[in-house]
């Protein structure tokens, strides 16, 4: 009941807090403010992950993020809907992948980097934690189709229907992974995935817009770097991006009120597509970005 009466009122302060500018490696900037659809479900400005190629030439040293008073993710989880994937196919094994990968990225160095960024209560500081479990649940849904370009709106919605499945928890990303041949407009040629935020009742849900990364090729980090052994070459965009979006919500759930630069945009952001190399999380290896520490001002792939 505390975080969630934090919630509501930030929620409550989105109409007068809205915060807009131009960040160079972003398509957002900080917002509080929502957006309401044709369907009546509000939405918060989703914050784009640039393909490799559209990516500017981000400052990966001397800057520092700055806290907007929204919440972040205290002790994370990943909740993975794989919305139609036993229905359009998956040829890449993409599901196998993010499902291992999510599995034990939970208690590494290279998610440490998250435990400086803080949210405050009051007057206290909450400091998320990385424990080594932070895959919650898993669902493939194949209750409904999946459109050719699914709406912001209808992926957000999906999210919805995976707490449903899964039950709230206000520490919690929910992926929505769109299958192999069906992502929404702007994928591959402007972005790579997106997270971004929708409302349940006074409940805010953090969300994942996921495509089928191979679908994208070298845009969004296929071939990127020699695969390591637990993931293909053809694979490598699924880490890359996840790890870049999943640490962006941690510290930012709901776009523009946790942690960001207006030069740089969000934590990942500042970092994206640079340095990229095969991380250790435990016995396994994944493709990986590294992410900003405001410790060191610096990227990083790994924090002590």
């Amino acid at each position: 009941m505390y975080r969630h009466s934090r919630l509501v009122g930030i929620l409550g302060c989105a109409a007068t807090l809205a915060i807009v500018g131009c960040a160079g490696n972003s398509a957002l900037a900080p917002t509080s403010g929502s957006t309401m659809s044709a369907q009546g479900l509000a939405t918060h400005l989703p914050h784009y992950m640039p393909t490799r190629y559209g990516a500017q030439t981000p400052l990966t040293s001397g800057i520092v993020f700055n806290y907007y008073n929204g919440p972040v993710l205290l002790n994370p989880k990943v909740y993975i809907i794989f919305w139609g994937y036993k229905t359009y196919g998956d040829p890449d094994k993409v599901a196998k992948l993010l499902k291992e990968y999510v599995k034990v990225e939970g208690g590494s160095l290279h998610n440490n980097d998250y435990i400086q960024y803080y949210d405050i209560v009051g007057s206290k500081k909450n400091y998320p934690t990385n424990p080594k479990k932070q895959l919650g649940g898993v669902w493939f849904d194949q209750t409904n189709s999946v459109p050719a370009n699914p709406t912001d709106t209808q992926v957000a919605q999906e999210s919805l229907k995976g707490v449903a499945k899964f039950g709230y928890d206000v520490n919690a990303s929910y992926v929505v992974a769109t299958p192999h041949g069906h992502s929404s407009q702007g994928f591959g040629t402007q972005w790579c995935a997106y997270h971004s935020s929708t409302e349940q009742g006074s409940n805010l849900v953090s969300y994942t817009n996921l495509p089928y990364m191979p679908d994208a090729g070298t845009s969004c980090g296929a071939n990127f770097t020699t695969a390591p052994k637990d993931e293909s070459a053809e694979d490598e965009g699924v880490t890359i991006v996840e790890g870049h979006e999943y640490g962006e919500s941690i510290t930012d759930p709901n776009p523009g009120t946790g942690w960001y630069n207006f030069s740089a945009g969000e934590i990942g952001d500042a970092c994206a597509w640079q340095d990229i190399a095969n991380d250790k999380f435990g016995k396994k290896s994944y493709t990986m970005q590294p992410m900003y520490s405001n410790a060191s001002e610096s990227c990083v792939q790994q924090y002590q």
